[in-house]
């Protein structure tokens, strides 16, 4: 098994799986990546990491500054893991009407909410036009 120096760098270094008895002998071989083994259990870590090293390259993210998205969960997870891990703040606008488990994940990593009440109505146009708002 081979070692990361950090976390960063075992995201996408996923396993390659085949699967069997998926379709006929000799038919071909159907493989797949096993997703679920980056660092959050998601493949969210991948863009979120890229989404991040190119802001850095092009001069739109610097140290000392903070990232902020509009999210209701897995793509917040990541980014939270990828700004907690290279210093960046990270602030989510977010909405009580997503996953309360997602929410208090992007919080142990490190983010700061915003939450957007809902009202019990769900994730509407209007709720989502809200967050983007207020990002």
């Amino acid at each position: 098994m081979s070692h990361s120096t950090t976390i960063l760098q075992s995201i996408g270094h996923t396993p390659l799986i085949r699967l069997n008895n998926v379709v006929p002998p000799g038919h071909g071989q159907v493989m797949v990546k096993l997703e679920s083994a980056n660092p959050t259990g998601s493949m969210k870590d991948r863009m979120a990491l890229s989404v991040i090293e190119q802001a850095e390259t092009d001069g739109r993210l610097k140290p000392g500054w903070s990232v902020v998205e509009y999210t209701g969960g897995s793509t917040g997870t990541s980014l939270a893991l990828v700004c907690a891990t290279k210093g960046y703040g990270l602030n989510i606008v977010t909405s009580d009407a997503f996953s309360l488990e997602k929410r208090k994940h992007m919080k142990a990593l490190g983010a700061e909410l915003t939450v957007i009440a809902s009202h019990g109505k769900g994730i509407t146009k209007d709720l989502i036009q809200a967050m983007i708002t207020s990002a």
